[in-house]
Parts: C-alpha cells; structure tokens; sequence
C-alpha cells in the first residue's frame, strides 16, 4: 500500500518538513498518523521526499527527510483546453483531468461560451482550481500538479504550434485516436468546446491553422465527460496510463 501523500515540498534527506494546518488535521484525525510513521511529500514538480513524522501534535506535524528522488516527466505533455461548463461540473473535470495524469488544463473563452469569468472573478478562479488540483493530486498521489490557466479567448489559445493540436468536435471524420501521430511527440493540446458547440467557421479556421478535428464517437458528450474521454485516450496511447 502506497504511503499518504502530500504537497509540502521534497528538501534534501536530513532537512525537515512541516504540513499545513489543514494537512496536519487530515493526517492526525483522519489517517491517525503519528510520531514514527511516513508519508510522502511532492514539490509538484517531479521532486519527491519520503518524511518520518517526529512530532504530531493538533495542527502541527513535522517530520524528518529520509530519501529524496527526483521524476522526470512523461512525454508527451499533454494540455486540455476547454471552455468551462456550468456549475459544479468543472471542478470535477479539474479533479478528474489531475487524477489521470493531464500536465496543463487552459479555460477556454468561445464564442458560446455559457460561463464567463470577469474582473475579480477572473483572477481568482486558477487560485481555487489549483487547490482542487492539488487535493486531487494528493488522492491519486501524482507527483507533478497540472498548470492551470486562462480564462483565454479562443482565437487566442486555439493557434496550433510546434506540437499537434488536436479539436474535439462532433462534425468531425476521424475518431482522436486514428490521428494521434504514431511516433511520440513531445507535447500535444486537445481542445474542447462550450456545450453549446463549435461554429462550423471556428473548427474550420482551426483546421485550416494546422489543428486536426477529431470525432469522439455518435453519442453527444458534455464538456467535461469529452475533455476527460480525449485525455484518457491521449494518455494510454502513449502509455502513460500504466
């Protein structure tokens, strides 16, 4: 059984961790951890320390670095973009996009967008989807944390690179699978639209950049169920699903 597993950095062997007051409540109360038992603490960036706690006390836990290791990333780096869908349902495609391994989500801004982030509201957004990332992360003891960013206008983020760019809509041909290059990239973008679908003229102008349309199968999938499915997909073909 793998060890608890939080983000509070990954010092050298010899230095010394100390857990939020949130985390150290979580692991007294809930994980009864104490004195003598391990745990592992990621920096979020591929560093990785396993820690021996020497004093569990209320909301204080301090523990000492026995080994550290350091973990490459995969290739390819694989970044979502979507435009967020109502209500709760985003936070559930940030938990489940972490869970399986996504590097980068980027919110989308289209043209049919049916949540719009402004002002204020706009700043704070990552701040709290970052924590939703991280608690995730910690769940699925993932090592890296996934970047997150945006609100970014479509015409903006939707301009395919050096690396393959991949839209999801559901006038496509050819199924995402098909399409993804046989030898591995280095990185590759999948891009999902609002629910209220892709204009004909934005996939095309997409396509005519250099992105590839690709078909998620007949059925019509929300927002978050279509960003989770053309990750998977991504992920195990280049085998970074186990």
């Amino acid at each position: 059984m793998s060890l608890p597993h939080f983000f509070a950095g990954a010092p050298q062997p010899g230095d010394h961790v100390v857990l939020s007051p949130e985390d150290a409540r979580h692991a007294i109360r809930s994980l009864r951890l104490g004195p003598g038992d391990r745990f592992t603490s990621a920096d979020g960036e591929g560093g990785v320390s396993v820690c021996r706690i020497t004093r569990a006390d209320r909301l204080l836990v301090e523990a000492e670095v026995e080994e550290r290791r350091e973990e490459e990333r995969a290739r390819p780096q694989v970044t979502v973009m979507l435009a967020p869908p109502k209500g709760d349902r985003l936070t559930w495609a940030i938990q489940k996009l972490t869970e399986v391994g996504v590097d980068e989500i980027v919110l989308l801004e289209a043209s049919r967008s049916v949540r719009r982030f402004r002002g204020e509201r706009a700043e704070k957004i990552t701040v709290r989807l970052d924590s939703i990332a991280r608690e995730a992360a910690k769940q699925a003891r993932r090592v890296f944390l996934p970047q997150i960013s945006g609100p970014v206008p479509w015409v903006e983020a939707v301009v395919p690179g050096d690396h393959p760019m991949f839209v999801m809509w559901e006038e496509g041909s050819e199924g995402l699978l098909p399409l993804l290059p046989e030898e591995r990239p280095d990185a590759i973008s999948l891009v999902i639209g609002p629910e209220g679908g892709i204009p004909e003229e934005e996939a095309r102008a997409a396509e005519r950049a250099g992105a590839k349309l690709a078909w998620l199968g007949p059925s019509l999938l929300k927002v978050e169920t279509a960003a989770l499915a053309a990750a998977s997909i991504a992920l195990a073909r280049y085998g970074r699903l186990g």
